[in-house]
């Protein structure tokens, strides 16, 4: 009602009833656009303007007594005081009803006016202006009408001009209508617009503007109301196409009124939708389809805009609920289908798939809609006039319908189009699972033939489908042969896609079988000459940079040029640069890139492979080298380029400085949320839950929006925290309120964290959780359940003491074997078969699924003292991915660890050394920096990723030497390998600093120990206990301690330098040479020293190995309760 009644209150409706004011005031007050969405009282109307609105013109309106008319319009203005309170008497004393309509019964409708429009004073403040110029004349207004009555009076005030009526309009009495009184107290000076010409050039001017502000829509109605009939009729188009871009219901009227001016030879396709719409937004859906019908008949209309026209016209019926709407337009469908293919045009119907409840109203109207429309007023319509309305509104019903509708809709029709419909589009709705189902259903129904289209988005439904790799296998071998069953021939574009999918499972069978058939069947086609498209050898080099193999897929690239004589192009450089990244060969990787700048010039994936290799390994300079030299030849940086920056500064500890990347980037509009889940994830490892939390405050402070990896790296750091129960809380949140997308990889990322911190108990936990949830059991799952298996000391007691160890290291050996698919025999089922030319570079340090669970079960074996059980894993390792059964050769370096650990429990000293040796030299050279130059001696030697990666194996060697005794050995070592590059952990340097005082190295083990662990020292619990002083550590501070590469020294060292530090006591009155290491130390290790005098006996286990009972006779004799279990976390 309020949306009608702003149509009438509107300059071109409200003011052409009721004239202004006598006198013009300075002071008009404005009403704003957010009157209309004022809560304000339905506003009586008199019966003049109810005949604004098409559809309720009462043609009884001259037989209205003087006596009613007055009491209405009385009410009225009191109602619309408020607008006008300066003239709102002498509104209620001049309102009064328009010149009487014709008696033509359409006169209104087709475009009769009750006065010219003026402009709208409560929002543009327009003056009440004088009509007689000095120096004119008295005019008639009979003579004057059309070209001079804006002058007079009552167009100073409402800024009419008259207008010539059609279709047969008394002139006379619209000419009676403009009589009104002088204004003489105007100055002249204010008059604006006063000729046709003014009208003219402000019209231009604001047709010209472009402007979409209602208020200037309202200036525009203005002037062209002020124009003659000539002009109009000039001008109805463009003003017409103005007005159309506002989306004011009320002025819907007007569109309606210049679209019934426009010639049935005029009208274009703009015209006639907009008249349409008009219609439709006035309610008159009848008339719309009258003028739908007419527009069917014009030949310069087009499809697409009777398409539109239509869909507007079938939504509106369809809103209403009733038939006989519905009913009114498809009566006409033989007329309709002169011009329409309603086969080919229903998805283009877009306002009918937005109605509510059309599922419904579809399944509904197989039962009932049909007999409804049978019965209506009218005749009857056929079965191909239902069937295809039926069609139209099952197809528009499938976008936006529930899952479960989707089968029973489609059921309906079996309409072949309504299928091809939906499936094209399941992927981009996440609607896989359903479109595969959908699709079965589909190809077995009767004379259906699956378009290319569809056969394109099944196949991307089946590889997104989140399902082991063997059910999508099955997948698209149905669809494979789908092709020739439907299409004879698979197209050049399916060809391509299976290539690329068996080429990314490494399955070289599959692709060389395909690639043979794809080269024969298209080799000669003109069209697409396939030795010109990119991906033609892209994919034979893709399989074997997946499978690693360096070796073979250089070969393919070399024959590029030698065999075929082409010249490889980006794609295949960036393979090949590519295989050379994933199989850690940084030095062929690096060649390779040189050889690229010589020939082409690289590309920004070319960039980001080089800086991701040295940024992930943290060779800070060569990075930002690369950044720069990108950056000279126009590269542009991406999220891969951005993220390797930020790599390499974590890696070298420089967190700060990464964290400013991000912020530059952000402030310069790069939102890239991957390096800041980089950041994330080194802080994760360092066990900083509290920068943590301040990056993802930074996240949300500059909108960088969260992603699945961010909550990775969060549940990363949580379970690292030993917060393992608000990790698995996080989990079951995310997976009920789906506040993130979880993926198996967050599972496996908790329970690796579990397993890092000897939590095998809710590793268990998380795979129930894992298969509760629909997860499939893939092989990373399967291993870390059999890595939970192997801690199965550290399980809880009752679930400890189910088996003995025997038979869990038989639990675990079977879970792995499953895995791999190795029986009785450990013959093989599902690797594949070995590979006798395996290139060897890489192979120490590179990082692999298959390389992580051999290394990971040798370890494990060994640590169960299952010696043979493990060398027969490492034999089959080799045989499987090195092609012969090699001992001598290069291995993982966690299997040469695991090695090395055997022998020296077996005292096998002599393989130990030699081990050690092989592992020595060769790490030196896949760790070695981009950025060392032997001229630069401060330049590091090592990538800083590989400090740490000789900790295992120098443990080892260390146990070795101090089993021999040999000090001068075990210092020789350290030093060996710190001038190489490489860095003790904390359990290296408190093994180091324990054998030295052991074995009499008293200066180098207190020395070594002031100035590599006393920094991070943080004093006795028990001390602090005793001093009234928080006793725990801060939370934050304990746990960066648990990080290995956290230095500080652990309770047991401080005991053994506490034992050595009394001997020395002891000796000094005996020995010089002691006497003087004592003093030396007593002066250079402050802070040792310090610490073994606050010492405080605890009376624990450990006190008792190393020190024995008369040397506590220093220490305070106070009983204290200390907790055995944390004796190694005594100092806090």
């Amino acid at each position: 009602m309020l949306e009608r009644t702003a149509a009438s209150l509107e300059p071109c409706g409200f003011q052409r009833v009721v004239p202004g004011a006598t006198r013009s005031f300075r002071t008009t007050r404005q009403l704003r656009n957010a009157f209309w969405q004022h809560g304000a009282n339905d506003i009586e109307l008199t019966a003049a303007w109810q005949a604004l609105m098409h559809g309720t013109f009462d043609f009884n309106i001259g037989s209205t007594s003087e006596e009613n008319k007055s009491s209405s319009l009385s009410a009225s203005a009191f109602l619309l005081d408020f607008l006008y309170p300066s003239g709102a008497v002498a509104l209620m004393r001049r309102l009064s009803l328009a010149t009487p309509v014709s008696s033509h019964p359409n006169n209104l409708r087709y475009g009769q006016r009750f006065a010219n429009l003026g402009p709208r004073s409560y929002t543009s403040s327009f003056p009440r202006r004088q009509v007689n110029r000095p120096g004119t004349g008295e005019k008639t207004l009979a003579n004057e009408a059309d070209t001079t009555h804006s002058k007079d009076a009552e167009d100073a005030e409402m800024g009419r001009t008259p207008d010539v009526a059609v279709n047969g309009v008394d002139h006379e009495a619209d000419i009676e209508t403009y009589k009104t009184l002088e204004q003489p107290n105007v100055s002249t000076s204010e008059i604006e617009y006063s000729t046709l010409n003014d009208h003219i050039e402000g019209l231009e001017k604001l047709l010209e503007g472009g402007s979409d502000d209602p208020e200037t829509a309202d200036r525009v109605w203005y002037h062209y109301r002020a124009l003659d009939e000539t002009s109009q009729i000039t001008y109805v188009e463009r003003v017409l196409g103005f007005l159309s871009k506002s989306a004011r219901v009320s002025d819907s009227w007007k569109i309606s009124e210049l679209f019934h001016k426009v010639p049935f030879p005029r009208w274009t396709n703009t015209i006639f939708v907009e008249g349409v719409t008009a219609e439709i937004n006035l309610q008159n859906d009848s008339r719309a389809v009258e003028v739908f019908i007419k527009g069917l008949q014009h030949s310069s209309i087009d499809v697409p805009s009777l398409v539109d026209a239509l869909d507007l016209i079938l939504a509106s019926a369809l809103r209403s609920g009733t038939p006989e709407k519905l009913k009114g337009i498809w009566k006409h469908y033989s007329e309709m289908t002169t011009r329409l293919d309603f086969g080919g045009i229903t998805s283009q119907l877009k306002h009918v798939a937005s109605i509510p409840g059309l599922a419904e109203k579809a399944l509904e109207f197989q039962t009932r809609g049909r007999q409804d429309l049978q019965q209506s007023e009218g005749p009857g319509l056929g079965q191909e006039v239902l069937d295809t309305l039926q069609r139209i509104l099952v197809r528009r019903a499938l976008l936006s319908c529930a899952d479960s509708q989707v089968i029973p809709l489609l059921n309906v029709t079996n309409d072949p189009l309504a299928f091809e419909e939906f499936l094209r589009s399941v992927v981009s709705r996440g609607k896989e699972e359903l479109g595969i189902e959908v699709y079965r259903i589909y190809r077995d129904l009767a004379g259906s033939i699956p378009s290319h289209a569809v056969l394109y988005e099944i196949f991307e439904a089946f590889e997104s489908l989140r399902a082991p790799t063997s059910m999508k296998y099955a997948g698209l071998e149905l669809l494979w042969g789908d092709w020739h069953k439907f299409h004879t021939t698979p197209s050049r574009r399916a060809f391509q896609r299976y290539l690329a999918f068996y080429a990314s499972q490494g399955d070289t069978h599959q692709v060389y079988e395909l690639w043979i058939r794809f080269v024969e069947l298209y080799r000669d086609d003109p069209s697409y000459p396939i030795w010109k498209l990119d991906d033609t050898f892209a994919h034979l080099l893709h399989v074997h940079a997946v499978r690693g193999e360096v070796e073979e897929t250089q070969r393919i690239f070399d024959d590029i040029s030698g065999k075929f004589g082409l010249e490889p192009n980006m794609y295949c450089w960036n393979i090949l640069l590519n295989v050379h990244a994933k199989a850690g060969d940084y030095d062929g990787a690096i060649s390779t890139f040189e050889k690229l700048m010589k020939t082409r010039k690289p590309d920004r994936y070319s960039y980001g492979t080089m800086m991701q290799m040295a940024g992930s390994r943290g060779d800070l300079g060569f990075t930002i080298d690369l950044y720069r030299q990108g950056r000279s030849e126009g590269v542009r940086p991406d999220d891969a380029i951005l993220s390797s920056l930020v790599e390499a500064y974590c890696q070298n500890e420089y967190f700060q400085e990464a964290q400013d990347v991000c912020m530059r980037a952000v402030r310069k509009g790069v939102v890239v949320t991957r390096m800041w889940n980089k950041l994330l994830g080194y802080h994760a490892l360092r066990r900083d839950l509290a920068t943590i939390n301040k990056i993802l405050g930074l996240m949300a402070d500059n909108d960088v929006p969260y992603n699945q990896f961010t909550y990775q790296q969060l549940l990363l750091g949580l379970s690292l925290c030993q917060q393992s129960q608000h990790a698995l809380s996080l989990l079951s949140v995310a997976l009920k309120d789906k506040i993130f997308e979880v993926t198996a990889e967050h599972f496996h990322i908790v329970m690796g964290a579990l397993l890092i911190n000897g939590e095998p108990g809710p590793v268990q936990r998380v795979h129930k959780l894992m298969q509760d949830h629909g997860f499939p059991s893939s092989a990373t799952t399967l291993f870390q359940v059999t890595q939970a298996l192997g801690q199965w000391k550290n399980l809880p007691p009752r679930q400890r003491e189910r088996l003995t160890a025997t038979e869990w290291l038989g639990k675990i050996l079977r879970s792995f074997k499953y895995i791999y698919g190795l029986d009785s025999q450990k013959k093989l089922h599902r690797l594949p078969t070995p590979d006798p030319n395996h290139d060897r570079s890489g192979e120490l340090l590179g990082e692999s699924i298959e390389k992580f669970h051999f290394g990971t079960m040798v370890y494990m074996l060994t640590e169960m003292k299952d010696f043979i059980g493990a060398r027969e894993l490492i034999n089959l390792y080799q045989y499987i991915f090195h092609g012969r059964q090699d001992s001598d050769g290069v291995l993982p370096i966690a299997m040469l660890n695991s090695i090395m650990l055997a022998d020296l429990q077996e005292n096998q000293y002599d393989r130990v050394s030699a081990t050690w040796d092989l592992l020595f030299q060769n790490a030196k050279k896949e760790a070695r920096s981009a950025d060392f130059v032997e001229e630069l001696p401060h330049t590091p030697k090592i990538s800083p990723k590989y400090r740490y990666v000789l900790s295992a194996s120098l443990g080892v060697m260390q146990k070795m030497l101090f089993n021999k005794g040999d000090a001068a050995g075990i210092q020789d070592l350290v030093k060996e390998v710190r001038s190489a590059g490489f860095e003790l952990d904390s359990r290296n340097w408190n093994y180091y600093i324990q054998a030295l005082v052991q074995l009499k190295e008293y200066k180098e083990a207190f020395v070594t120990c002031e100035e590599m662990l006393m920094a991070n020292w943080t004093g006795w619990a028990v001390v602090r206990q005793r001093e009234r002083v928080r006793s725990k550590l801060p939370l934050d501070l304990r746990r960066k301690g648990s990080s290995p590469r956290h230095l500080r020294p652990v309770a047991t060292t401080l005991y053994h330098l506490a034992k050595g530090y009394m001997e020395l006591d002891r000796l000094g009155p005996w020995s010089a040479e002691a006497a003087r290491t004592f003093q030396e130390i007593e002066r250079e290790c402050v802070q040792v020293v310090r610490a073994i005098k606050s010492m405080i006996r605890v009376h624990s286990k450990l006190e008792f190995e190393i020190l024995s009972e008369a040397e506590y006779v220093d220490f305070d004799d106070a009983e204290l309760k200390y907790d055995d279990h944390r004796e190694e976390e005594a100092i806090g």
